[in-house]
């Protein structure tokens, strides 16, 4: 199958995987990456990898090992690149900290933006990228490679 769903994720997303590789955030990247070009904007890298070193999440989270972090810095070599500057993030979402995925996605022209952020998850669509859950997105995935 060809990979034409262009895709951004929210910091959520790789978390949720690195925390159990065998949930659904985590089925995306071990299991559907074939399915998707994934995209990642400066800013959004910055967040993740901050994110992931935090002492408080670290010791919450002791599977975040500098491995994980490692593995997840590939990954995010790998997505295609977008340039953000401060004027291309509006102020969309209820939490100003989302603004750069919504962001993000209007850059790439992402046809899916995957959260588990309520605050982007209500608004459902953002210029012409849908908005939906981790589950959702699995679903979208399996249905097309049925096709």
């Amino acid at each position: 199958m060809s990979k034409s769903i262009k895709v951004v994720f929210d910091t959520q997303i790789y978390l949720r995987a690195a925390i159990n590789p065998r949930s659904i955030c985590g089925k995306l990247f071990a299991e559907w990456t074939d399915y998707y070009h994934l995209y990642i904007a400066e800013q959004i890298e910055v967040e993740i990898l901050d994110v992931f070193t935090r002492s408080k999440v670290r010791a919450k989270f002791p599977q975040i090992t500098d491995a994980t972090l490692f593995r997840y810095r590939e990954i995010i070599n790998r997505a295609k690149r977008v340039k953000l500057q401060s004027a291309d993030i509006l102020s969309v979402s209820r939490d100003p900290k989302d603004d750069i995925f919504l962001a993000c996605a209007k850059a790439a022209k992402a046809d899916y933006l995957v959260s588990e952020d309520n605050d982007l998850l209500v608004l459902k669509h953002y210029e012409n990228t849908r908005i939906v859950n981790a589950l959702e997105f699995l679903h979208i995935l399996e249905s097309r490679s049925q096709d």
